[in-house]
């Protein structure tokens, strides 16, 4: 039987300029909802109200769909952090770069956007953690290509601000910062039920 998905809602997103963005908001849905997997290339056309020849003209697979998607996203969120990262690092200046201030930097972009529901970023924020969490050839490109240079940067940060810590040590450190901060934004309402209601991830 054929799974049916529903069409992201008008109030969730911002207005659709073309076809193209219809596309990438409907994959973003998709993918956040069902996984890489569990959706069709047309099922996303679908959703998007366009044909599949249309959505194959802008994306030709849905390979290159799906790193579209991610691309949208993390370049604007990579853009921020390297900009308070070098913030950081410029008023630090000849001094030790304090860790709170690059934890920030690294941190808050992501958790910005995915609280922002206007812009659908709960989607993000559930595709996100798929992503972290499924060692699959799709999910280790959108890593190498986006995720490794930020990172490789923050740890550069990092160093200043920890000088005396092996590269391993930071490079866990950092690891560990990263499955906290899925964890945190993941719209599970985990927090919330752990919490008694007494901590909103909102």
């Amino acid at each position: 039987m054929t799974r049916t998905i529903e069409k992201p809602s008008k109030d969730a997103g911002v207005a659709r300029a073309n076809y193209r963005l219809q596309v990438l908001d409907a994959a973003e849905h998709a993918f956040a909802e069902m996984g890489y997997h569990g959706v069709s290339m047309r099922q996303i056309a679908e959703a998007a109200g366009v044909s599949i020849s249309l959505a194959q003209y802008h994306f030709k697979t849905k390979e290159v769909l799906f790193g579209a998607v991610m691309e949208r996203r993390i370049m604007s969120i990579n853009g921020r952090r390297l900009s308070q990262l070098d913030e950081v690092e410029m008023r630090a200046g000849k001094g030790r770069v304090k860790l709170e201030d690059v934890l920030r930097a690294f941190l808050e972009p992501t958790v910005l956007l995915c609280r922002d529901k206007v812009s659908g970023g709960g989607n993000f924020a559930l595709l996100l953690a798929r992503v972290a969490n499924e060692p699959l050839p799709y999910a280790r490109k959108v890593s190498t290509a986006y995720y490794d240079p930020i990172a490789r940067q923050t740890l550069r940060v990092l160093q200043l601000a920890l000088p005396d810590m092996p590269q391993e040590s930071l490079a866990w450190c950092y690891v560990f910062a990263v499955g906290a901060m899925v964890s945190a934004v993941s719209p599970t309402g985990r927090v919330a039920r752990l919490s008694n209601g007494r901590c909103d991830p909102d």
